[in-house]
């Protein structure tokens, strides 16, 4: 099963053991509502599940503290260091129109608008400034950059596993 990774956390706060959590989301405030907080490992075996007491967001540090039920020692949570806080797909905040979940987006085949002609597939989606990044790998392994705005990306089908890029002269030779 996909889970999707919406937190990593990075140390621990105090000796009672509670967890400075970076968001991995653009919802950090879901933290507040949640009452239990699953815990994977990098190669995503799960770790535990912890049920949280308090948490609290930092927009100056751009960390959550979190205090759970099951650390109450900095000697329990240290362990913890380095682990996700993941969600199942179902979990995610709805989207609003012509949004997307970077997860949803890898994958797709990259097609050039005006004939269906094959580019590669989304391998990424980079954020960089105002607008993110869509890194397509074509057939030869070369990584093209294409900004995520109706300029260049006329369509978006989940549904086909398809996204329909217009070229301009020149952006695609430019972007490797």
């Amino acid at each position: 099963m996909n889970r999707v990774r919406i937190g990593r956390i990075v140390g621990t706060h105090g000796l009672r053991g509670a967890l400075k959590i970076v968001p991995l989301t653009d919802y950090p405030e879901r933290f507040h509502s949640m009452e239990k907080m699953s815990v994977y490992g990098a190669e995503g075996q799960p770790v535990t599940t912890l049920t949280l007491l308090s948490s609290r967001y930092s927009d100056h540090k751009k960390l959550l503290v979190i205090q759970t039920e099951e650390l109450r020692r900095i000697e329990d949570a240290a362990p913890l260091s380095g682990a996700f806080i993941e969600i199942l797909p179902e979990e995610r905040y709805p989207l609003g129109e012509g949004e997307y979940w970077i997860e949803d987006l890898k994958g797709l085949s990259a097609v050039r608008h005006e004939d269906g002609a094959p580019l590669g597939k989304v391998v990424d989606v980079a954020t960089a400034g105002e607008n993110d990044i869509y890194v397509i790998r074509d057939d030869s392994g070369n990584d093209h950059y294409i900004p995520a705005v109706k300029q260049f990306v006329a369509e978006v089908n989940l549904e086909k596993r398809e996204m329909r890029i217009l070229l301009i002269e020149g952006l695609w030779e430019s972007c490797m």
